[in-house]
């Protein structure tokens, strides 16, 4: 069976990090990943929508921790495109809270900044098929966060 992203065609990405170097460097090392088509950088919030007004990617990549915008809003409005492209969130950060609500925003899934390339490429291709991807070990963590929201709402209606 055929691992990756090579299930796909040349799947687009763009990636949005405000850390001009950390973006740089990943988005020329995802260019040279098989079924990975264009990479395109954007490093900020205003250059992410210019990237979108030009071309549509497959998959927008989307560092959680934008200096200059809300990255959940930024999902938001991407969500509310037609036919909007999948996200992935990339965060150094593996709060459960914060996965809950990029999931609740439309998120395709969470990727920790620190894993490999590979690991990456797998997740692009997991949100490609259409299944939402977590950090290793976060699905117990957030079935409990979620389980407790739903006791507090429930408790105080």
């Amino acid at each position: 069976m055929d691992t990756g992203i090579r299930r796909h065609p040349p799947v687009d990405l763009l990636l949005v990090d405000d850390d001009q170097l950390f973006g740089d460097a990943l988005a020329q090392r995802l260019r040279r990943e098989p079924g990975v088509g264009e990479v395109e950088p954007a490093y900020s919030s205003e250059a992410a929508w210019r990237c979108l007004r030009r071309q549509r990617p497959d998959v927008v990549i989307l560092d959680y921790n934008l200096a200059d915008a809300s990255s959940l809003a930024l999902l938001a409005d991407i969500e509310s495109l037609p036919d909007p492209p999948r996200v992935l969130i990339l965060s150094g950060s593996q709060e459960v809270a914060d996965i809950a609500h990029a999931v609740e925003y439309g998120a395709s899934g969470w990727v920790v900044k620190g894993g490999t390339v590979t690991e990456l490429v797998e997740a692009v291709a997991q949100t490609m098929d259409g299944d939402l991807v977590l950090p290793h070990g976060a699905v117990g963590e957030l079935v409990r966060y979620l389980l407790d929201q739903l006791h507090r709402r429930g408790s105080s209606a």
